[in-house]
């Protein structure tokens, strides 16, 4: 066989289907444009992201460059049932029948998965076909939240969940445009771990014309604090200013600093941090922005009433 043959018959091997999956969203007010997707328990691919591929094969693999995972059904093929669906991370290949082939799959988001993008799949045509690339976990959107901003100087600041590393997500909740202040509950126990990497924050407030800082309050984010009760409240000293503030005593302030909006700019001002660890038993902000039964909430005395859209990011 000739070099030229055996790249026609390395092509002929694999089949490339690529998709986009919208990503979710989650918001602590009634403004929010684009909700998590409507997700009925018990089915494990998101419904409005279905994909039905009548392509047959042998295998499949998520390409590692994808931006989500992905969950797979795959249909009968010679002598074999419908599988059950498997979810598959960036760089996961599988063989659902071994040598036997499928005759088509159908794929979505995994249900309770809060982020979304691309996905290349890349289809194995026949039982001998392979591959071979770098299954180093990948950076992807983990999760999209706003959360509003609260004055300052008030003594109990509200507190959200919202910090994940598992998902589907315990604790999610989907908008009830019916009763607004009575989201649907929509969380399962975990199928995917996620380990944050960079956090990016964008506060939402017109007609900013000086520089605004936020504080971010964060409670029951480590694993010391894992299946316990919120400690004993006390008031304590925190924030870019003296005050007092009922929070507990376990709660980490993180300062954010947004700067003004110069000219008429199209966007909103942005600030971001990463998560690596410093040494000497002490961690970066993003570290301890992690946690299923996290809470936190954000305060200002220059955008009360504004909101942050909050970018997480993480390995899977």
């Amino acid at each position: 066989m000739t070099p030229s043959d055996q790249m026609a018959a390395a092509a002929g091997n694999i089949q490339i289907k690529s998709f986009f999956f919208p990503f979710q969203s989650y918001f602590d007010n009634t403004a929010g444009v684009q909700a998590i997707g409507v997700q009925p328990v018990g089915e494990p691919i998101v419904p409005s992201t279905v994909q039905i591929v009548p392509v047959s094969g042998y295998g499949i693999g998520l390409h590692p460059d994808s931006e989500c995972p992905v969950a797979v059904r795959f249909k009968s093929g010679a002598g074999v049932t419908d599988s059950q669906v498997l979810v598959l991370t960036p760089g996961h290949i599988v063989f659902p029948n071994g040598r036997a082939p499928f005759s088509g799959f159908t794929c979505g988001l995994p249900f309770g998965w809060l982020g979304g993008g691309v996905a290349q799949l890349v289809i194995l045509k026949t039982p001998d076909a392979h591959m071979l690339w770098d299954i180093s976990p990948s950076e992807v959107v983990i999760q999209r939240q706003r959360v509003i901003v609260q004055a300052q100087n008030i003594s109990q600041p509200t507190f959200s969940l919202g910090l994940p590393t598992g998902f589907p997500w315990v604790n999610a909740k989907r908008y009830n445009p019916d009763v607004p202040t009575a989201p649907f509950l929509q969380g399962a126990p975990a199928i995917i771990t996620a380990t944050p990497t960079r956090t990016v924050l964008r506060l939402r407030l017109n007609g900013q014309v000086t520089d605004a800082n936020v504080l971010m309050l964060v409670q029951l984010t480590t694993p010391f604090d894992t299946g316990t009760a919120l400690p004993p409240r006390a008031p304590v000293q925190v924030g870019m200013s003296v005050q007092t503030m009922d929070v507990g005593a376990d709660t980490v302030a993180i300062p954010f600093h947004f700067p003004k909006l110069v000219g008429s700019r199209p966007y909103f001002p942005t600030a971001s941090f990463s998560t690596p660890d410093l040494g000497n038993g002490t961690q970066s902000p993003g570290v301890l922005l992690a946690g299923d039964q996290a809470v936190f909430c954000l305060t200002s005395p220059d955008a009360p009433g504004g909101a942050v859209d909050i970018v997480r990011y993480g390995l899977i």
